[in-house]
């Protein structure tokens, strides 16, 4: 959706800076720090939280749990500010690879016209289970660190991430807290009943199409409910993995001058797929659009088609010249290249630099004019 919306605005004569000034005025009311969203207001990830926020724009929900969220990290940033840093920067590496894992789980079949009502069954319940183990659990146990940290003033983050789903949702909800977003209604389950019933496998489908389910502990319980039905709780589910996810997205941004420097980070990076698309979307951002990419063995050429309307083609030659550090930073090839195409599809130059000049600018060994003066254009 936000390749659509952000083509159709080039397409329209919106500058990159329109599309700034969009994604700030949406985004501005969940800020602290107005000068870190100007900053990072085109960075793929607020832009996809943009997005998000385009796509729910009339459900109250969203917004209102996105406040609730960002509420928590908020607190525990006040008043217990290293402390809730160590919390969140101690399972970098997990977020990373939740993320690396949930980039297939995207990616994976889920067809909801599919006809086959039981495969179709499956096909969801396989979803939030994935979505609920992989993008919610981990931040549910950080959210429950961190309100634990603001009642009791310390906490031993490793012991609650030994404690099951279940119980990090209970303790959460017994303190009146998230439940709007932890809790599904109208049925009212726990986000973690809904994985346990997925994990388990414990729903059958009748005769009538309807779709029976038991879940909990003991004395189970029991929720029968139409496809239709099944269908409407799997876009509220997947709307609450959204939530946390962006709020905590949002969070960090917003405090992301306040992170200490001098924590080490457990080594994790994101896999090649997310880089590239995290780069398409920023290039988007900036109106322009990514086309094919070579990779050599020593360099990789990227081919940048314009979208912007502007007949300043030299300014935006010199915008692709500041892309490279970029492309380096995703492909770490000795040299790099961008061929730039005109809007009317006309190849008109190529500008590339030496993947040294990156490495120093990123190690912050030079600064970022350091680029402007070692990039090199040929045209054709």
């Amino acid at each position: 959706m936000i390749d659509d919306m952000l083509i159709d605005a080039a397409r329209q004569g919106y500058s990159p800076d329109d599309i700034k000034e969009a994604v700030v005025k949406v985004l501005q009311p969940y800020f602290t720090h107005m000068d870190a969203l100007n900053k990072y207001a085109c960075d793929s990830q607020l832009l996809s939280a943009f997005e998000f926020f385009v796509r729910y724009y009339k459900e109250s929900e969203f917004s209102q749990g996105i406040r609730e969220v960002i509420d928590c990290y908020k607190k525990a940033n006040i008043n217990n500010n290293q402390e809730s840093w160590n919390i969140i920067l101690s399972t970098y590496a997990v977020m990373v690879e939740d993320e690396n894992k949930m980039w297939s789980i995207r990616n994976s079949k889920l067809d909801l016209q599919e006809d086959d009502f039981y495969e179709k069954m499956v096909q969801i319940f396989q979803r939030i289970g994935n979505v609920l183990e992989v993008s919610v659990k981990h931040i549910a146990q950080e959210l429950y660190a961190l309100i634990y940290l603001q009642y009791k003033g310390c906490v031993d983050y490793e012991k609650i991430r030994k404690q099951d789903f279940g119980v990090i949702i209970n303790n959460i909800l017994d303190k009146g807290m998230l439940q709007s977003v932890l809790r599904i209604e109208p049925c009212g389950m726990k986000l973690s009943d809904w994985r346990n019933i997925a994990f388990h496998h414990t729903y059958t489908l009748d005769d009538n199409g309807n779709i029976d389910c038991t879940y909990g502990k003991g004395n189970l319980n029991n929720i029968k409910m139409s496809m239709q039905e099944l269908e409407r709780y799997l876009h509220k589910i997947i709307r609450a993995s959204n939530i946390l996810n962006i709020a905590r997205c949002i969070f960090i941004f917003d405090f992301i001058d306040d992170i200490p420097r001098d924590q080490p980070l457990e080594e994790a990076s994101f896999r090649q797929a997310i880089k590239k698309e995290q780069f398409r979307i920023s290039l988007l951002s900036q109106e322009f659009q990514l086309g094919n990419i070579v990779l050599n063995e020593n360099s990789v050429e990227i081919d940048m088609h314009d979208l912007n309307l502007n007949e300043d083609q030299k300014g935006r030659i010199v915008h692709c010249s500041q892309l490279l550090l970029n492309a380096w930073n995703i492909w770490k090839s000795k040299l790099i290249c961008i061929n730039y195409f005109a809007n009317n599809g006309r190849k008109i130059c190529c500008v590339y630099v030496d993947g040294e000049i990156c490495e120093a600018i990123y190690e912050g060994k030079e600064e970022i004019t350091y680029l402007a003066n070692k990039f090199q254009i040929k045209y054709f």
